[in-house]
């Protein structure tokens, strides 16, 4: 039986393993494209904010942003107003396969609405943005619960 859950999952699954085949020859780890792409969006933001973009922990991002900056691809500067807080750029190399990148990312939204029409996609944005809202509450909900028993 197909539920949300099981699709969603699948879909994702299959979405990495397309960019990771197609980026096999950059050394980014599965699932790094995603903060690589997020960075070269909105440089400059924290990796706070990148964790939220992504609605991923703050272990996680900071394993990916290592990752990123050990290969050469991103950097972090102080925040001037604030040096507690780093800021995250692309190096030059990351500029260097930004376009392969955004390419890539590119041919991966098109091949998801390939067969939907107009109204079919802005349909599926709508109950997925809907989707995640409901367990991305319930995420933060069980994260707080969790905080208040420790």
């Amino acid at each position: 039986m197909d539920t949300i859950g099981k699709l969603n999952a699948a879909i994702y699954r299959c979405m990495q393993g397309i960019i990771n085949f197609k980026l096999r020859d950059i050394p980014i780890g599965s699932g790094q494209h995603d903060f690589f792409y997020v960075i070269s969006k909105s440089e400059g933001l924290t990796q706070k904010e990148l964790g939220q973009h992504l609605y991923v922990g703050k272990s996680t991002t900071t394993k990916a942003v290592q990752n990123l900056i050990l290969n050469g691809y991103i950097r972090k500067e102080k925040d001037e107003k604030d040096k507690r807080c780093d800021r995250l750029y692309l190096t030059e190399e990351g500029k260097r396969i930004l376009p392969r990148i955004h390419a890539t990312f590119s041919e991966a939204v098109e091949l998801t609405t390939k067969n939907l029409s107009p109204q079919e996609t802005e349909l599926a944005l709508d109950l997925l943005k809907r989707i995640l809202q409901n367990v991305s509450y319930e995420k933060i909900k069980l994260s707080a619960e969790s905080n208040e028993n420790m």
